[in-house]
């Protein structure tokens, strides 16, 4: 007797899965990430045509294309059922497969017939009228509290809010093809055409303008350039005006997150390591784009409310960068040992690389993140205002590692001064910091004189 699911010598292929496993595995495959789904997808690729793996092959590309189906369908909200800020509009994953498995239930007919559609001839010529037919039953059902097939959503989120979002689905829509080109080249007409879809927009609802402009923010990389739609809706407002208006919380968002980055760089561990030296860098980069944003999105007066901040944020911004920046001076004098010349030594004297134990791991992991924080503020900090003190801190670095890789380079050739297997050592460390204090090319050349020195 063959067991369901193991190898039948018989037949030389797996035999068929059971249909109460194959009921699970359908059931994984559908809550699975899109990402996991893909990968899926891809190791299967090569499962032949029968089979146990054949089976589950078939179950995973009928959910990649029903997902293609209902992300074209239900496009505007898909970036709202990610992570978010929380005071962005944001509903939980669930919300669209169980939303999709409603309208199926209400609307096979009209699902059959956009996943009909769903194909590149007809979404060359822009999103098939049934798309927005499809949303605009989903809210209907959301808002009827006696259509049972949306209860599993309901149950998830606050179903007057999706249902306001499918709502504006055509808008939005509409807008999404405009979007790159009204964050990066906005002129007259587009900035006309964004003020018409906020304006219809408004007319839906009291609420579903500043909505609308949330909803586009989610399919922007960066979120906060929709400050550039809002600034072409307002024509430039000014910062009191836009903190006292319907769409104050996107400013507002922004500049909130900037205090949260300044508290992130004033107190970030160099003991994490180089990942999180260069996270914090460039979450600065990240801060000083957004403070450039701002100024060029809104009139901003010194003495208004959000001219005021960002004053006060430029400058705990630049205060706190300098001040990690100092501490990576000591952070390589940590992992890069010294022992004094002489007993005779005046203090602070240069030293002589002191190489006599193993290299400390968790020091030159601390080292590693301090350098990585300040090779990585290379492209703001000039505009960001600390760009003097960049290059001072990085002046100071390179006299110190100058002679010590020196000094290393005599020890590894003639094994006087120390332990000419721990100058190989060091050595490579010291390469390795060079790269971020100056460039790789410069870390090649220490690593090919060490190889010579190892060689010779």
């Amino acid at each position: 007797m063959t067991l369901v699911g193991s190898l039948d010598p018989a037949r030389g292929i797996m035999a068929a899965i059971a249909a109460h496993k194959l009921q699970i595995i359908q059931t994984l495959v559908e809550t699975a990430p899109d990402a996991a789904l893909r990968s899926l997808e891809l190791a299967l690729s090569s499962a032949g045509s029968q089979g146990a793996l054949a089976s589950v092959r078939d179950l995973v590309e009928d959910e990649t294309a029903n997902r293609f189906v209902r992300n074209n369908v239900l496009a505007p909200i898909v970036p709202l059922c990610a992570r978010r800020v929380s005071s962005q509009v944001s509903f939980p994953a669930p919300v669209l497969p169980r939303l999709w498995r409603a309208l199926k239930s209400v609307a096979a007919a009209r699902v059959e017939e956009a996943a009909a559609r769903c194909n590149p001839w007809d979404l060359e010529q822009g999103s098939p009228e049934v798309f927005d037919e499809l949303c605009k039953l989903a809210a209907a059902g959301l808002r009827d509290p006696e259509n049972a097939a949306f209860d599993s959503v309901r149950s998830l989120c606050d179903p007057e809010q999706l249902a306001l979002c499918l709502q504006l689905s055509t808008l939005t829509r509409g807008c999404l093809p405009k979007l790159a080109e009204w964050v990066s080249r906005m002129s007259d007409e587009r900035a006309a055409a964004a003020r018409l879809a906020y304006r219809d927009a408004c007319r839906i609802s009291e609420d579903a303008g500043p909505l609308l402009l949330d909803i586009l923010s989610a399919h922007l990389p960066d979120d906060w350039r929709i400050m550039r739609v809002i600034s072409a809706v307002m024509d430039r407002p000014t910062d009191r005006y836009l903190a006292s208006s319907e769409v104050s919380q996107f400013g507002e968002r922004i500049l909130t997150e900037i205090d949260e980055t300044i508290a992130l760089i004033e107190s970030f561990s160099f003991a994490d390591g180089e990942k999180v030296g260069r996270q914090a860098a460039q979450a600065a980069q990240k801060v000083q784009l957004q403070m450039v944003e701002i100024q060029q999105s809104v009139d901003i007066a010194k003495d208004g409310p959000w001219g005021k901040r960002l004053a006060r944020q430029k400058q705990a911004m630049a205060k706190a960068c300098e001040l990690r920046m100092d501490q990576a001076e000591k952070e390589l004098d940590k992992a890069l040992p010294t022992r004094p010349i002489s007993m005779l030594a005046k203090k602070g004297a240069r030293g002589v690389a002191k190489l006599l134990e193993e290299p400390d791991e968790a020091m030159i992991r601390r080292a590693q993140s301090a350098l990585a924080f300040v090779a990585e503020l290379r492209a703001c900090a000039d505009k960001a205002g600390y760009g003097s003190s960049r290059t001072k801190v990085l002046e100071k670095l390179n006299a110190r590692l100058d002679p010590y890789i020196e000094d290393v380079l005599h020890v590894a050739r003639t094994g006087e001064g120390g332990d000419s297997a721990v100058a190989v050592k060091y050595l490579d460390i010291a390469a390795s910091f060079i790269a971020y204090t100056r460039d790789d090319k410069t870390a090649e050349i220490v690593r090919r004189r060490a190889a010579a020195a190892i060689a010779a």
